[in-house]
């Protein structure tokens, strides 16, 4: 089985599989097993960058996945760099980016790239996205970011609207509503039971036509994490491909947030400003003020709210205490306060002094 999984030396591979490692000894084994598993009867390679893992993560790919084409780039290169790293050398007739902290289901990859082949008109495709406890991951299928349903996303109206009558989470059954601004670009309302045409899918798991890789090119390496799928996605559909969402095709995705409270904010604060680099690459310097000018209006709301529900005693108050972070972190991107210490140890994720375009 191994042996018809990576064999390179045959004909053009069926897939390409591209995974980024930062500290995923524990999670890659498992990732790795259920990727060749599921890809049995396919001819597939294999490229996994490591950014520098210091739990042994390298090691533990040359002794138990040698048939892995391993790139051990000695330092933390970001997702999108690390994905680049690999990209170039690609042969597969499709492309898959997969996270390391996930496990694929029987029968996914098989009918993903079997969509692929019956729909022409589709460029990228991806599975649904299931937590760890089961529950759906709305990020699976998703619009693009806009001023409007940004507006909802930073006043957590998207949230709130699941609780309006005739309103629907992710994991609901039917068809889903009509979006509205409100819904935010996560469509939290939506139910992820049928396939359909998206505007964003997840970075976790997308699979693509090697030709579209190569009309498109490469991730953008402006933002080292967050928005940088989305971006893809962007650039998919504006080179006049379909994304669609296959929610036959079952990934598990173990993705968990910081157990520290105070990392949620420094996570939140640097999706803000993936979120205004996106905005002034391909909406312009006006979409990305207005961003700012919403953030810092929505910061002003949220975070004396934030700080009076985290005081409050309960069983949810952990979970508010979050809130509070995620506030926090808001209010330090939008009004500009000192920056934390970089999260993953790569400076270009550190904040800005300034709201500042990267040059062309």
């Amino acid at each position: 089985m191994v042996e018809r999984v990576v064999d390179a030396a045959a004909e053009r591979p069926d897939l390409s599989v591209v995974i980024v490692t930062y500290n995923a000894a524990s999670l890659i084994g498992p990732c790795l097993d259920s990727l060749a598993a599921d890809c049995a009867d396919l001819h597939i390679e294999v490229f996994v960058v490591d950014n520098g893992s210091r739990d042994g993560t390298p090691d533990l790919l040359r002794r138990a996945y040698p048939w892995v084409r391993l790139n051990a780039t000695g330092r933390n290169l970001g997702f999108s760099a690390g994905n680049n790293q690999a990209l170039p050398l690609c042969a597969g007739r499709a492309v898959m980016l997969l996270n390391p902290d996930t496990i694929v289901h029987r029968g996914a990859v098989p009918r993903m790239i079997a969509h692929l082949r019956d729909h022409p008109e589709v460029g990228a495709v991806g599975p649904m996205l299931c937590l760890g406890d089961g529950s759906i991951q709305p990020e699976c299928a998703r619009r693009l970011p806009a001023p409007g349903n940004l507006l909802a996303w930073l006043l957590l109206l998207d949230k709130l609207v699941l609780h309006l009558p005739g309103r629907r989470q992710a994991g609901a059954v039917g068809d889903p509503p009509a979006p509205t601004w409100y819904d935010g670009f996560n469509l939290l309302a939506w139910p992820r039971q049928r396939a359909c045409a998206v505007q964003s899918i997840c970075g976790a798991c997308i699979l693509l036509r090697h030709e579209v890789l190569r009309q498109v090119g490469l991730l953008d390496e402006t933002s080292p994490m967050y928005l940088d799928d989305i971006d893809f996605c962007r650039r998919i559909l504006d080179a006049g491909w379909a994304i669609h969402y296959q929610p036959e095709s079952v990934i598990t995705h173990l993705w968990k947030q910081s157990s520290d409270p105070r990392r949620a904010g420094d996570h939140y604060a640097l999706g803000c400003h993936a979120i205004w680099l996106y905005l002034h690459k391909h909406h312009g310097r006006a979409a990305a003020r207005a961003f700012e000018a919403m953030a810092a209006l929505a910061a002003v709301l949220r975070l004396p709210a934030a700080a009076l529900l985290a005081v409050w005693p309960g069983p949810t108050q952990p979970r508010r205490r979050y809130r509070l972070s995620m506030a926090r972190g808001l209010a330090r991107w939008a009004w500009r306060l000192p920056k934390r210490p970089p999260l993953f140890g790569f400076a270009s994720e550190t904040l800005p002094d300034s709201f500042e375009a990267p040059a062309p």
